[in-house]
């Protein structure tokens, strides 16, 4: 019989269909995984690599349940409901949060539901704002000193950190303050370096609990704090996803840092902050306040494990600044400096330029500011979020109606509104000329107060013709050497005053110039009649100067002693209203603009 018969082959295919159709859809098969991007970058010269740049997360993503709430919407989210009372189900530190989302209110459920929907309770402040959306997602680290912060935290900073769930205080030395644990950041620094730098001999005597520091002398520790503290503010919280280093006079916008970070992916390597430069050096300002994500860490712990010891440690005591060593830092882990400039600001409402490119932008941090100033700005927050949730963003043009708009009048003395833009001197001699020509003018009008009054107190009397003429003689001998000396010296002076003037083309550049450094209001007219002028400032120093602004500024009082020169500051309101309404005409949705 043939090997092939028809019954066979027949046979074969069959049986090969038959598997091939289980294989296909009767067994069960891994479904296909999408793969996370690889945020990496080519390994340092001359070390392999042993292992990923970017070590696996220390903790897993899942997605959040779903929670009714009381008004019958569906909503995919922790945050809290618009009766200000939080959602049913908390965020655990763990897991990541959802998106909210809200559907249609659900007929169903409330025809079903025999009994009216329950009041919401009254939640207690501290816990309402520690349990917002993103907080558990985000710590919180403040870099301070003994000298600096003493055994009391400054009351901005307070209540910044009462609705803050993780928080850290690293200080040069161990203890306790205001119920929070003080972290040494120096601790772990190898004895060699420190016999190697004098200021560890402070470092020394800071340890002894009734020792009271100098800030000069504490200052020269402050440097050596940000590498060490870096990495143990990691080791303490590896599954935050956020950290933000701040300075005891940051002043941090709570519900602004959330919605940003809940912009951001946390797996993506992010060094952030408002920009600065030390040589060829871009770093982030530290009173601005630091964000570095949870990718950032994991690569900056790798390095530092590696390097710190034999390299940085050496770096950081010949550089000047602690700041500017971590952006190195960074640089050797891989990890890019993106600016966070106008969120993080190193301004205070009084100094910043108020124009439009900060207008529609959410403010996040201000740095410096007075005890005064930190307190409105805690109260303003507390009552923006009341009103309008923790989704809402405070933006700059908000803060300008509080901070900046009730200081604006046309003309303030003893203020100085910082106007740089345009500056206009006297002329050489000018207050001299101007101040002899003022008592010139007042002796004249005493002169002819007098004249006036002798004609109205005594009638004249009759005099005999011999008497009238010897009269007149005397008075034309007696008033002929005063007229030349009051009428001599004035041309003169108006010869030297032309001459010195025929040196400028002042056709050219108009009478108004000419004469705005001679007094305020002639500042204010030349405000007034430049169509880009926002403000301006006068000072009789010297021949006295004008300054001009284009941009908005508040500034500041200008305190002077007695004989010391006066700043006089004024704005042109009605163009400052006319310019702030067309740029919040762009502000339908804030500007983030961070890397976008």
């Amino acid at each position: 019989m043939p090997l092939f018969t028809p019954s066979r082959v027949v046979a074969v295919v069959l049986t090969l269909t038959l598997m091939s159709f289980m294989w296909t859809y009767g067994l069960p098969h891994q479904l296909a995984q999408p793969a996370l991007p690889i945020i990496n970058h080519d390994s340092p010269q001359g070390k392999p690599i042993t292992e990923p740049l970017i070590p696996a997360p220390a903790f897993d993503t899942q997605t959040e349940a779903k929670a009714t709430n009381t008004l019958g919407e569906v909503a995919v989210t922790s945050s809290v409901a618009e009766t200000g009372a939080p959602a049913a189900d908390k965020e655990d530190e763990k897991t990541s949060t959802a998106v909210p989302t809200k559907a249609k209110p659900s007929t169903e459920l409330s025809s079903k539901s025999s009994t009216p929907a329950p009041k919401p309770t009254p939640v207690d402040p501290k816990k309402f704002c520690r349990d917002v959306k993103g907080a558990p997602n985000v710590m919180v680290i403040v870099r301070t000193s003994k000298a600096t912060i003493g055994d009391k935290l400054p009351t901005n900073l307070k209540k910044l950190l009462a609705c803050v769930p993780n928080v850290a205080i690293f200080s040069d030395h161990t203890g306790k303050i205001d119920d929070y644990e003080v972290h040494n950041a120096l601790d772990d620094i190898r004895e060699t370096t420190k016999t190697a730098h004098e200021e560890f001999q402070e470092y020394e005597k800071l340890q002894a609990a009734d020792y009271q520091p100098k800030e000069s002398q504490a200052k020269e520790l402050d440097k050596w704090k940000f590498l060490p503290m870096v990495y143990k503010a990691y080791k303490m919280k590896p599954e935050v996803r956020f950290y933000m280093f701040i300075e005891p006079d940051t002043s941090l916008s709570w519900t602004n840092t959330l919605q940003w970070i809940g912009r951001l992916d946390y797996r993506i390597p992010y060094y952030s902050g408002a920009p600065t430069f030390l040589g060829d050096v871009r770093f982030a300002q530290r009173g601005s306040g630091i964000l570095l994500s949870n990718g950032a860490l994991r690569q900056y712990v790798k390095a530092y494990d590696e390097r710190y010891t034999h390299d940085w440690e050496a770096r950081v005591g010949k550089e000047c600044c602690g700041d500017m060593v971590l952006a190195t830092a960074m640089r050797d882990a891989h990890v890019e400096f993106y600016s966070a400039f106008p969120l993080l600001q190193g301004e205070t409402p009084s100094s910043l330029d108020w124009t439009s490119r900060h207008w529609c932008v959410p403010m996040i941090s201000w740095h410096h500011l007075s005890p005064e100033e930190n307190e409105q700005l805690w109260g303003l927050q507390k009552n923006w979020t009341s009103r309008n949730g923790w989704e809402l963003p405070f933006l700059f043009r908000n803060a300008f109606e509080h901070f900046a708009e009730p200081h604006l009048v046309s003309m303030k003395e003893d203020w100085d509104n910082i106007s740089s833009d345009t500056k206009v001197e006297g002329q050489e001699g000018g207050q001299e000329t101007k101040a002899k020509e003022e008592k010139e003018k007042q002796d004249k009008e005493e002169d002819k107060e007098k004249e006036a009054a002798a004609g109205t107190k005594k009638p004249e009397e009759s005099v005999k013709p011999e008497e009238s003429q010897e009269l007149k003689a005397t008075t034309t001998a007696e008033e002929a050497p005063k007229e030349t000396a009051a009428e001599t010296p004035k041309p003169k002076s108006t010869e030297a005053s032309v001459s010195k003037r025929e040196t400028i083309d002042w056709d050219k550049i108009g009478e108004q110039v000419k004469d705005a450094a001679e007094s305020a209001e002639t500042c204010k007219s030349l405000c007034e009649r430049a169509e880009d002028c926002l403000q301006w400032k006068y000072t009789d120093k010297g021949n006295g100067e004008c300054h001009l602004g284009k941009v908005i500024r508040v500034g500041r009082k200008a305190e002077r002693k007695e004989g010391e020169p006066r700043w006089t500051s004024g704005w042109m309101v009605d163009r400052i209203q006319k310019v702030t309404k067309e740029w919040s005409n762009d502000c339908e949705k804030p500007k983030w603009k961070f890397n976008q």
